[in-house]
């Protein structure tokens, strides 16, 4: 491959030699002032990760441009590595995968196979479709929901599954997310510590503004402090964009709505998920809160989310008998928080 291709896809084993074979390694990166520029690069992946869940594009127009393209990238999982913050390691990872995704679908399809292979999935091209060994198919479509993804009803021939481009891209942006979620946090020591000190000044205000969205406050009038545990961990889910089965996301729409959140509101929460897709998703949440649909879906009960494996770390009160639905732990919670409320005195007569 050449420099151009290597600088898209800094974590390939040919990007790591293509920076070896010109002598740059850690060291370097960390210290030397002509790597100034990666860490710039680096900086601005983990930034572009929060603000825009992307990574940004620098065509490298020649082999110097390459170098800092693909040492920005451990660069960046060194910042993240030093931050330290499940929900920043899946973000990141979330944004690099997502903008695989996006480069990846304009490569050919001998270039897609050759890419594949490099990530250690077993492909090869096949006519006009792309063929991966049925092994790495369960093991990277294991978190993929939907009956499209299950093997049963893939077309499999010798042991390989048959895929057009699009579902076997989708199939690497799954592995290479749950590659840099598995790899990261790295270790780090007080020297790396220090020598980024002032690029994660910035990296944790930026963080501290993501999640400054989804506190307390953020939701409105909808208060978060009086979600359940349930709901409290699937709102979590939703942020740090995991993936999530159908029963979590319906059950999360269904509460939302009934305690009030704007539809948009719903959707937005959803953004972060590796399969979002806007249209798709605002027609099931507008579908769950009969918003201009008709019928408006109730939250499922306890046994109902406990049955489905979502029910998570139940409190006192949850397992208090007065409890049996989500939205009955809200209006308790709610009521509470009204009683305890502090009295600001005699209104003026």
């Amino acid at each position: 491959m050449d420099f151009r291709t290597l600088a898209l896809y800094p974590f390939l084993r040919s990007s790591t030699q293509f920076v070896r074979e010109r002598e740059m390694g850690l060291k370097e990166l960390m210290d030397s002032m002509g790597a100034s520029e990666a860490r710039r690069r680096g900086k601005d992946r983990v930034l572009s990760a929060l603000s825009d869940l992307s990574v940004p594009n620098n065509p490298a127009g020649k082999e110097e441009d390459a170098v800092h393209e693909i040492l920005s990238y451990p660069y960046a999982r060194i910042l993240v590595s030093c931050v330290g913050d499940e929900v920043l390691v899946r973000r990141y990872a979330l944004a690099e995968a997502k903008t695989f995704n996006e480069r990846l679908r304009k490569e050919d399809m001998d270039t897609v196979a050759l890419l594949a292979e490099e990530l250690g999935v077993e492909a090869a091209r096949s006519d006009d479709t792309l063929r991966m060994h049925f092994s790495d198919f369960l093991n990277y479509t294991s978190g993929l929901r939907g009956p499209e993804w299950k093997l049963v009803n893939q077309d499999m021939r010798g042991g390989y599954v048959q895929l057009e481009k699009p579902r076997f891209v989708r199939v690497l942006e799954q592995a290479l997310y749950e590659r840099i979620e598995d790899e990261l946090p790295l270790p780090v020591n007080d020297d790396i510590l220090k020598a980024v000190e002032q690029d994660l000044m910035e990296v944790v205000s930026a963080l501290d503004a993501y999640k400054e969205k989804y506190r307390d406050e953020g939701f409105g009038e909808v208060s978060i402090l009086k979600f359940p545990p349930c709901m409290k961990k699937l709102v979590a889910m939703a942020q740090a964009g995991q993936n999530m089965p159908h029963a979590g996301r319906f059950a999360l729409a269904s509460f939302l709505s009934f305690i009030g959140m704007p539809v948009e509101e719903i959707i937005k929460l959803f953004c972060s998920s590796p399969d979002f897709d806007h249209s798709k998703t605002a027609y099931q949440v507008r579908h769950i809160t009969g918003d201009g649909l008709g019928k408006r879906y109730t939250p499922p009960e306890c046994a109902t989310m406990r049955t489905n494996g979502l029910c998570f770390e139940p409190d006192e009160l949850c397992n208090g008998r007065r409890v049996t639905h989500p939205l009955t732990y809200y209006r308790i919670r709610s009521s509470d928080r009204k009683e305890r409320k502090p009295d600001k005195g005699p209104k003026p007569s």
